[in-house]
């Protein structure tokens, strides 16, 4: 190749290179592998552009090719953090510990400013019971860089997990100021105060994430009501002497355990007990129950709940829509007399009124059910879209404490 080749294939490789960084930096990431990719099959050795594709395909490859693609990496470019960094990436994912924690090893030797490489190190660490190590190297990340949004997130979970109640709020009140009201974070500061009996602060917390996040989906709130701090719902009843603080905290508690269950249960049936030890006619505790049994399919049980949540406060429309609900698969007729009341009761109630053409459905008046819909999507469109669009249970992020922070996720932040 002659020498005015070989600079315009450099000139072609540079400008490639610099294009996929503005393209990255734009958050155009797939046009940016796309260029890094270019590049490699114009010069299939370009170190850089081998690091930063893997860095942007590795998602699309299944674990073990993502293994094999890390190993060519470091053989290629022994002297490169990064690649040990993503070396170690792939072997963790597929649970293969000695090879990950070696490769984490070799890349802060190679880099011991290697914010990442030391967030991931101290994270396998935690789970492998390594714990002071790795506490020191997670705190040692956020040292490095301050700003780095998953190290503090994933600090906050390990306190929580080590049992550090205290250093956990400490850490989640700094992270705060970094990240922002993120779900994860917030759901480990309220956790963490609520262990520490910070009720107070714990509610405040709780309630706002169930506000912001939870009732995001209309489906969850027709099917399990839930009570807003806006509605002052007197968590304490008529019992003396209990922490009202207490209960409304360990009221939201239970809906966020969802998270936790990763779905498998709608609410902490252990929290809401406790809430009916102190207050007995609580009805949104009952109604939380009655869901749970739901979810289970034990529906006689489910509706016996929702029967005490009703006695507790007649009035509640919520719990009678509940209870339609319930009854829906299993006596689709009773439903839809209830539904039926409702609607007759308050024309406006739009939630009954998408319970009633469900029911009607069910019984087999598929025409009315379809005329109905149409109808409530004309008088109130948002709703029935944010409804199609939703389920129970689908919020925003939603970890809980009891887990570290993916190393998958991580962002690249901006070089500086």
């Amino acid at each position: 190749m002659s020498l005015g080749s070989l600079m315009n294939k450099d000139k072609l490789i540079k400008r490639r290179m610099q294009d996929a960084e503005k393209h990255h930096r734009m958050g155009h990431y797939e046009r940016s592998c796309e260029l890094y990719e270019s590049v490699l099959k114009i010069e299939p050795n370009h170190e850089q552009a081998n690091i930063e594709f893997f860095r942007c395909s590795s998602d699309e490859r299944p674990g073990e090719k993502n293994v094999e693609e890390s190993d060519r990496l470091v053989e290629l470019f022994p002297q490169n953090a990064e690649a040990w960094m993503f070396r170690g990436t792939s072997y963790a994912k597929l649970e293969k510990t000695e090879e990950a924690e070696e490769s984490f090893r070799r890349s802060l030797a190679l880099n011991t400013e290697n914010y990442r490489a030391m967030h991931n190190l101290g994270s396998l660490l935690v789970k492998l019971e390594k714990r002071e190590e790795g506490l020191s190297l997670l705190e040692k990340a956020i040292t490095i860089r301050p700003d780095y949004e998953i190290g503090h997130l994933t600090l906050a979970q390990v306190y929580f997990l080590l049992g550090r109640f205290d250093d956990a709020v400490k850490e989640s009140e700094q992270a705060s100021g970094v990240i922002g009201d993120h779900p994860d974070l917030q759901i480990i500061f309220g956790e963490s105060l609520y262990k520490i009996g910070n009720f107070t602060r714990a509610r405040k917390i709780f309630s706002r994430i169930v506000e912001t996040t939870l009732l995001s989906s209309h489906m969850y709130e027709m099917l399990c009501p839930i009570v807003r701090e806006s509605d002052e719902y007197q968590h304490q009843g008529s019992v003396t002497g209990a922490d009202p603080d207490f209960l409304a905290a360990t009221y939201y508690r239970a809906f966020l355990s969802l998270e936790n269950e990763g779905g498998k249960k709608l609410m902490s049936e252990s929290d809401l007990q406790k809430i009916l030890e102190i207050n007995p006619s609580h009805g949104y505790a009952l109604s939380g129950i009655a869901s749970l049994y739901k979810l289970n399919k034990q529906v006689p049980e489910a509706v016996t709940w929702i029967d005490k949540a009703i006695e507790s406060d007649p009035e509640n429309r919520a719990f009678i829509r509940q209870k339609a609900f319930i009854l829906i698969d299993d006596d689709p007729q009773a439903s839809l007399d209830l539904f039926g009341k409702l609607v007759d009761s308050d024309p406006a109630d739009i939630r009954s009124g998408v319970g009633k053409a469900w029911a009607l459905n069910s019984v087999g008046k598929e025409e009315e059910s379809k005329a109905l819909l149409k109808d409530l999507s004309e008088r109130d469109p948002a709703f029935i879209f944010g409804l199609m669009g939703s389920s129970p249970g689908v919020t925003a992020g939603g970890r809980g404490p009891g887990r570290i922070a993916s190393m998958s996720k991580q962002t690249r932040p901006e070089r500086k």
